[in-house]
């Protein structure tokens, strides 16, 4: 199941928990672009550039 990423504020930007990992990726009417994969134990501030 895939929920929304809070920390982002936007409702195209989801978040899947794999293992230990969070991958993040963005959605929109054809394409899911992967964003990030961040490993559970690292903080999520620098993959907000990325979205900005």
């Amino acid at each position: 199941m895939c929920h929304k990423a809070a920390e982002f504020g936007l409702d195209a930007v989801r978040q899947r928990i794999v293992y230990s990992y969070r991958l993040i990726y963005g959605l929109s009417e054809h394409v899911i672009e992967v964003v990030a994969v961040i490993h559970g134990s690292r903080l999520i501030s620098p993959v907000q550039v990325r979205l900005a």
